[in-house]
């Protein structure tokens, strides 16, 4: 069962108002190619279906005119289905680059905020290899993360061509709730709120003084790991910028690369490593070819990446995550100890502080002015890239009688030179690399450059005498 709550966390909240701001704007999106057009019909039942089992895609958020109390997730009463499916073709014959091309445009449009904040857009007129049409998913990242994406995933499409039909959850009850509203509710209940935190503080501290007295050791040990918690707590990027990375813009260009999942698995398992160590060197990698063909070497770049917090039975979908930041090494020609090297950070970075510096943010974020909250982004801290690796389903998916294909996930470019994005599907590894294009200024050599990350991390896991173009190069 999927859950979710009607009260925006105040990460979810800082999430939904830095799209206001385009430098900052954290929307999500996905282009997937299918075999065929999807049937009008079932595809809207699909999505109607859906926003009735994930009521979140039929709400809006609603914040009180002061920050008294929490935003609110409030099923829309003017909900339109239509709205947010949209069906249009492009001139053929249009492939891959062509989709990439109108989503990257469409990325820097803002969703509706007074709407629920999720687009698709079915593109006939396709023609690459086995594809006939393209999905455009846009979301917003205060609706979901990577992993909850997933988790919604298996509500809107199916394992099957032709699912047979199921049930059809009645249609959730829409409210009337607006700013005025919760402002004037949390005004009548600020005195009792109050209470309760006072009430709430004391018991905490009547709690903490038994325990003292009932558990001396154990004390000392909660205040010895809660030091060590603040010891450890970084706000200072990994590794210094890359100079040839500085520059920033609102232009955006999509490079998509793909590979079996089953290349990289046997490249990182062979050597002890990770799928997602694998990934990371691998664009280490492309970043350190990159920066050598540009005339401007480093020993490493300053990367942000989002480590998933959920327990195992966790079936939320907003976000839970938090950020392990890593000096990505570019230099080493040694793949398999720029795997080592990436796995070493990767388990400092899940065995350091537990702290994390959005969402030590987020509370006090509420009340910060959009120009000011806009500025605190990863770039605020030094950080040149962002990367996220989501595995995804095992078995081929399908919506509206249409076979997925491939994908493409772009996420978002808050203040960083790229957004490297890997989602795993039915046994393939997709890659999206969001990049601004005044920081990668040869997109072409960055793509050629990408194929050649991967190619050099894959050469290991091959059997002896299967070379590639990449053993050359490294």
């Amino acid at each position: 069962m999927i859950e979710w709550s009607d009260e925006l966390s105040p990460f979810d909240y800082m999430m939904f108002r830095a799209d206001a701001d385009p430098h900052s704007r954290t929307t999500i999106m996905t282009v997937e190619l299918l075999d065929e057009v999807p049937d009008r019909a079932a595809f809207r039942q699909a999505m109607d279906r859906a926003s009735r089992i994930v009521p979140r895609l039929r709400q809006h958020v609603v914040a009180p005119l002061v920050p008294m109390a929490a935003a609110r997730w409030v099923i829309d009463p003017n909900f339109d289905l239509d709205y947010h499916l949209r069906w249009i073709s492009l001139p053929a014959p249009a492939g891959l680059r062509e989709v990439l091309d109108l989503a990257q445009i469409d990325q820097a449009t803002p969703l509706d905020p007074h709407r629920p904040l999720w687009e698709v857009t079915v593109i006939e007129g396709i023609d690459e290899g086995e594809a006939r049409s393209a999905l455009v998913w846009k979301l917003s990242h205060a609706v979901v993360d990577g992993i909850g994406g997933m988790i919604l995933d298996r509500v809107i499409r199916s394992e099957e061509r032709h699912p047979k039909p199921e049930a059809t959850p009645p249609v959730p009850e829409p409210e009337d709730v607006s700013a005025l509203d919760l402002t004037r509710s949390a005004a009548r209940d600020l005195p009792t709120s109050l209470l309760r935190q006072g009430l709430r503080a004391a018991s905490g501290a009547l709690g903490a003084a038994r325990r003292a007295v009932s558990d001396p050791s154990g004390t000392a040990d909660e205040a010895l790991h809660a030091f060590s918690n603040l010891a450890e707590f970084k706000l200072t990027a990994p590794a210094p910028p890359s100079p040839l990375l500085a520059e920033r813009s609102l232009h955006r260009h999509v490079v998509a690369y793909d590979l079996p999942l089953s290349a990289l698995r046997a490249a990182s398992k062979a050597h002890g490593c990770s799928v997602n160590d694998a990934y990371l060197a691998a664009l280490g990698g492309a970043l350190g070819h990159y920066h050598d063909t540009m005339g401007v070497p480093v020993p490493a770049v300053p990367l942000a990446m989002p480590v998933n917090i959920r327990a195992p039975d966790d079936t939320g979908i907003s976000n839970n995550w938090a950020t392990a930041m890593l000096a990505l090494p570019t230099d080493q020609p040694e793949r398999v100890r720029r795997m080592q090297q990436v796995r070493e950070q990767v388990l400092a970075a899940r065995s350091g502080s537990t702290l994390d510096p959005a969402r030590l943010v987020a509370p006090l974020a509420v009340w910060l002015p959009d120009a000011i909250l806009a500025g605190a982004g990863p770039a605020t801290l030094g950080i040149d890239v962002q990367a996220s690796n989501v595995p995804g389903h095992p078995a081929d998916r399908y919506i509206g009688g249409a076979k997925i294909l491939s994908n493409v996930p772009i996420g978002p470019v808050p203040g960083v030179a790229l957004m490297a994005t890997m989602v795993s599907q039915a046994g393939h590894c997709y890659v999206g690399v969001n990049l601004d294009t005044a920081a990668v200024t040869d997109t072409d050599e960055f793509a050629r450059s990408l194929e050649w990350g991967f190619e050099d991390v894959v050469a290991v896991g091959r059997p002896p005498g299967a070379g590639s173009a990449a053993d050359g190069a490294a």
